[in-house]
């Protein structure tokens, strides 16, 4: 990992860090689901279609879904660099697998708080990233996807579906849109909406908590502010999110069904859409039915779908899952997790730990 060994701990001894009971759980899931998928599609013929996929498709399957994650990588940089900061490219794309691997594990998004905190942690080779600025750049990132994969879904699903998209597909997409507006009207508002609020009270927490807000704000109006590396970041969320259409298609092709790659990309991006609040660890059972019923919907050609949506899922998910995990304990992440826990369980039980720190803000 090169440029990350320098600025991390050293890779913890054993696997402490790792949340064993999550792991396990996933796993469960993931089997049950397997075993349902294989069950509803054939039993037999769904493993026999497995068994005889095209090595050569899935390879390139494999090869865009990683490049995808090379990009965001790339995408979280400029983002940084855009708000002044200047961290490499390795230790960014580094830090946002591992990032990756905790959200898998833990609830409530906490790979991106990890980030947060590692960021604002950093050595003297790596400046400490103000909270502000780093909870900024993770909201553009989802801004950014929102706004990709609404635009792109609206656009191979009006050639797809024409006017026949049902209701709960359509409810997903305007509630995305919904979100991306949200997020555009509290940049725009939140300057004169901070500085009504700064005359309830001087108070000291108070104050800071405002100064924060209209460090965020300030962080979120960036795209407008440079439209050059704007353009970057945009292409580069378009490609990151069309990776999951190709994905897709070369998975259909290596089961030798040929479709339009419009249906595959539309089924891919929808399902992106419905995965943007996983209701299980991992999206598991959630994204594989989202598959499944889109598949069923759409007048894709012959194909067994439950080996289908256990080959897309075992790329996009189970090898990344794996990949993400070394990379995260190769490079040192791990302990930082176990840190993240420990101190969790310690505020648990310790009531008297302040909510909020001076610090955080800085």
């Amino acid at each position: 990992m090169g440029e990350m060994s320098d600025t991390l701990p050293s890779p913890a001894a054993s696997g402490a860090w790792l949340p064993r009971g999550r792991l396990l759980l996933l796993i469960g899931l993931g089997v049950a689901t397997w075993a349902l998928l294989i069950i509803l599609f054939g039993g037999q013929a769904a493993l026999q279609a497995i068994a005889a996929a095209d090595a050569r498709w899935l390879a390139l399957a494999v090869l865009v879904h990683y490049s995808s994650f090379a990009v965001r990588g790339y995408r979280w940089q400029q983002l940084l660099g855009m708000m002044g900061r200047r961290p490499g490219y390795l230790y960014t794309t580094g830090l946002l697998l591992a990032g990756w691997f905790a959200s898998a594990l833990l609830p409530a998004r906490a790979g991106d708080f990890m980030r947060i905190g590692m960021l604002r942690l950093d050595t003297a080779r790596h400046p400490p990233t103000p909270v502000a600025a780093s909870l900024g750049s993770i909201v553009l990132e989802r801004a950014l996807d929102i706004l990709a994969l609404v635009g792109l879904g609206l656009g191979f699903g009006g050639a797809v579906l024409r006017t026949q998209a049902p209701g709960w597909l359509v409810a997903s997409y305007v509630a995305a849109g919904g979100l991306l507006a949200l997020l555009a009207g509290g940049a725009v508002l939140a300057p004169p909406v901070l500085s009504w609020l700064r005359r309830w009270s001087q108070l000291r927490l108070w104050r800071m908590l405002l100064d924060f807000g209209e460090q965020l704000a300030a962080s979120l109006r960036v795209l407008v502010q440079q439209p050059r590396r704007s353009a970057l970041v945009i292409g580069a969320s378009l490609y990151i999110w069309l990776c999951d259409a190709l994905v897709v298609w070369f998975v259909l092709r290596s089961l030798g069904a040929v479709a339009p790659f419009d249906v595959t990309a539309f089924v891919a991006l929808t399902v992106d859409v419905l995965a943007a609040a996983p209701l299980t660890p991992g999206g598991i059972g959630q994204i594989d039915a989202a598959y499944v019923a889109l598949f069923a919907l759409l007048p894709a050609p012959a194909f067994n779908v439950g080996a289908a949506v256990l080959l897309i899922r075992f790329i996009t998910y189970w090898s990344f899952l794996c990949f993400s995990g070394v990379v995260t304990l190769l490079a040192g992440f791990g302990e930082v997790i176990q840190r993240v826990r420990a101190e969790a369980a310690t505020r648990n039980v310790d009531h008297s730990t302040p909510a909020v720190s001076p610090d955080l803000f800085v």
